[in-house]
């Protein structure tokens, strides 16, 4: 399996602004960055999207990403997400103000985009690997991902604060190879952390000692502004197996 967070700086380095990832070129886990990429091929060998939740640095490009891939014809960007997510969507961005109401637009053999509602716990197929939504425990209700090829499994946490039922699914699953975990917040700012539905780095410890087995966990979400103090914590932490993320990079399970 081939993973990349997208940069969402120019030029590439460490600071993340938005979010998105790329699993196998044909998947992208959130479009806080997606219609961002260059390479417009790229972009249109993305066919499936799925939304963890409606912050806007999960999905600020997604109306940029679903213009630049648009072709005349029925077959069309597939969206996947909670319900409530997709009603947002519509409502809130694809509402004919923000942006062209790509969901009324998209009938009978010229589509932009579908939407297909995921439930906790149900597993989709798509493009050859399956994608299980887990609940996550966030400002919003919001959907990790538990994502498997067959031979290894990788999971996307997305927006998180300390729980138990995630990390128990996770240690559960045999075929584990990575979380990519976020750590949103220094030690120094615990507090806003708890508030917000995130991770500092005591509770980033917390949850990664959870998993009980050697797993890379590498760390993503750093707010940019307190990134290198984020670092540092974690650093003194000692943590085993613990690895920041490299925007850009492929990384292969």
């Amino acid at each position: 399996m081939k993973v990349e967070l997208v940069p969402s700086s120019i030029p590439a380095g460490d600071a993340q602004f938005l979010v998105t990832f790329l699993v196998n070129d044909a998947v992208a886990v959130d479009a806080g960055c997606l219609g961002l990429l260059a390479d417009l091929d790229r972009q249109r060998r993305v066919r499936h999207v799925f939304v963890t939740h409606e912050h806007i640095d999960h999905i600020a490009t997604l109306p940029i990403f679903l213009e630049n891939v648009y072709d005349p014809g029925p077959d069309c960007v597939e969206l996947l997400g909670r319900a409530d997510v997709l009603e947002f969507l519509h409502r809130d961005v694809f509402n004919g103000r923000v942006w062209p109401d790509f969901f009324a637009l998209s009938t009978g053999t010229d589509r932009f985009v579908v939407g297909t509602s995921l439930e906790p716990g149900a597993p989709v197929e798509r493009a050859g690997l399956v994608v299980t939504p887990l609940p996550v425990a966030h400002a919003v209700d919001t959907l990790g991902l538990l994502v498997d090829d067959g031979r290894v499994a990788v999971a996307f946490p997305s927006d998180t604060g300390p729980m138990t039922d995630l990390w128990s699914t996770l240690a559960a699953c045999p075929r584990l190879a990575a979380v990519f975990l976020e750590c949103s917040w220094p030690t120094s700012m615990a507090e806003l952390a708890a508030a917000t539905g995130h991770l500092c780095p005591a509770t980033f410890a917390a949850v990664v000692s959870q998993l009980g087995r050697d797993v890379r966990v590498i760390v993503v979400h750093r707010k940019a502004r307190y990134a290198a103090e984020i670092a540092r914590d974690l650093a003194a932490l000692r943590l085993p197996n613990v690895e920041l993320v490299r925007p850009g990079a492929a990384y292969e399970f």
